[in-house]
């Protein structure tokens, strides 16, 4: 994995537990049991990073959503 990946996930796990109000241990950890940490952002980083803040953690809420790790 690239340096640059490594990064993103960690803005992306430091983000979404700023809005979800959830430890990053929780973020990350059900990012991997969903499948996408490995499945969706990794693959995608090349499109996802070059949104903002705002639209990345809707889309990772939406998704978790529908993977059912939200209500």
């Amino acid at each position: 994995m690239k340096l640059e990946h490594l990064d993103f996930i960690t803005f992306c796990v430091g983000s979404l537990a700023d809005a979800l109000h959830w430890s990053a241990s929780r973020v990350y950890a059900t990012l991997r049991s969903t499948g996408l940490l490995t499945g969706y952002i990794v693959p995608c980083y090349d499109v996802l990073h070059t949104f903002g803040k705002d639209y990345i953690v809707e889309d990772l809420t939406e998704a978790l959503r529908e993977k059912g790790a939200l209500a």
